[in-house]
């Protein structure tokens, strides 16, 4: 990806000087000079000569960094390897909670075309040692998808190096986008998500990092997972061998786990939900109608109204009869994800919407095992635990972490999907 960033930030004039550079830099700059103006205007003081990286040369350094904690990785000994690679991780975690955290700091988006926009907004401090908050510049990239509420493009932290995505709604300007109900909705969805996922931090969900305010859009700045949802990637491959499901379905059930010690739902559980990194690892996303209740951190219920995807809801969202339902919403659409990842197509394949509807109201009927599809006496039970009925007798995320059905062999590592 840092090789084809002409690719991806294609509006941008990725070589012209625009981030300050941090004072000892050994990266090639740009010296941005006050010069005389002319007779009897003396020059400026030379304490306030700046120098300028590109973008691009940002990006440069960032990933030589990445490759030289590969290089080191690579060239040590086989029996330090696994020590090496902890201590980068834990570097890397550490680095990242530093550096890409962008609550509290200010935010600047860098637009090459114009740089007297970037420079009528740099008020504050380049970096934690001023006086005011942290200045992150970012450029924005490609459009890289949709969630549930806003666009998601592709995005460099300029001040760093690092990828991230971030996730836009427009605020409504005119008159009838006020009045329209759904730009509304929209709008305080996002800042909905944004209060309830910005102290979460665990390694299955996707990490959120920022979030800015200004008079045209509401920004969400997220952890970039590089690898595509387990979606697109069942749409790439088809259906995944059962050790990549076990692992996948593990994870998903950790990070649920974190969500729900936290009080929270998320209440709209599927494939296209959840991202994979290259190196195998899940992230939950797109918590736009997440649910923070109190009383869930103890098992209680949340609020009735119905929220999520159809075809991965649980009966008692579609039906709930005056009760509240609680976080085994989520475990219903875990077995939902699983179904997916054994069969390579979505649950309740051919059927429409307002059938599934009626199915999930009247019988509470859980999504058929597809035809052709043999599943194993661990895997049936794993699913009819998930699709439970009575919500009471679906086991919690923690319960169903430890089924035999997950147990991968010792020394299992993921291979890839082919």
């Amino acid at each position: 990806m840092y090789e084809k960033l002409d690719q991806y930030f294609p509006e941008h004039d990725l070589d012209k000087p625009v981030i300050e550079a941090a004072s000892g830099g050994t990266s090639p700059t740009n010296i941005t000079a006050d010069i005389g103006l002319g007779p009897g205007v003396p020059p400026r003081d030379h304490s306030r000569i700046r120098a300028k990286k590109s973008i691009r040369i940002v990006a440069q350094e960032h990933k030589k960094r990445i490759d030289r904690t590969s290089m080191a990785s690579h060239l040590a000994p086989q029996s330090d390897v696994d020590t090496i690679s902890q201590n980068s991780k834990h570097a890397s975690d550490m680095a990242r909670k530093r550096s890409t955290k962008l609550w509290g700091s200010k935010l600047e988006e860098v637009t090459t075309e114009n740089e007297r926009f970037t420079r009528s907004n740099s008020g504050a401090p380049e970096s934690p040692s001023g006086s005011g908050p942290t200045t992150f510049k970012w450029v924005r990239g490609e459009l890289i998808g949709r969630g549930t509420y806003g666009r998601v493009y592709l995005a460099l932290n300029a001040t760093t190096g690092e990828m991230m995505a971030v996730k836009q709604v427009d605020i409504p300007q005119t008159a009838s986008d006020k009045n329209d109900s759904r730009q509304a909705t929209v709008v305080q969805a996002l800042k909905s998500e944004s209060e309830t996922l910005k102290d979460l931090d665990h390694p299955n969900i996707v990490q959120y990092l920022g979030f800015e305010e200004t008079p045209s859009n509401l920004s969400i700045f997220l952890e970039y997972v590089p690898g595509g949802s387990i979606g697109s990637v069942l749409l790439k491959h088809g259906k995944f061998r059962e050790d990549v499901t076990k692992s996948f379905t593990g994870q998903i059930l950790s990070g649920l786990e974190y969500l729900h010690s936290k009080g929270i739902l998320h209440r709209d559980l599927k494939a296209d939900n959840i991202l994979v990194e290259m190196s195998g690892v899940c992230k939950i996303s797109d918590f736009g109608i997440s649910k923070r209740t109190a009383e869930q951190a103890l098992g209680g219920g949340a609020a009735t109204a119905m929220q999520g995807t159809v075809f991965w809801m649980a009966p008692e969202v579609i039906n709930p009869q005056g009760k509240v339902y609680n976080s085994k919403i989520d475990i219903w659409s875990v077995g939902c994800v699983v179904l997916e990842m054994w069969a390579g197509m979505r649950p309740w394949n051919g059927d429409e919407m307002v059938a599934v509807m009626f199915k999930l109201a009247s019988s509470k009927s859980p999504p058929p095992v597809p035809e052709g599809l043999i599943l194993s006496e661990l895997a049936d039970d794993f699913r009819r635990k998930c699709f439970a009925i009575n919500p009471d007798d679906r086991p919690s995320a923690t319960e169903l972490r430890k089924h035999r059905y997950l147990e991968l062999p010792p020394g299992w590592t993921f291979t890839g999907f082919t």
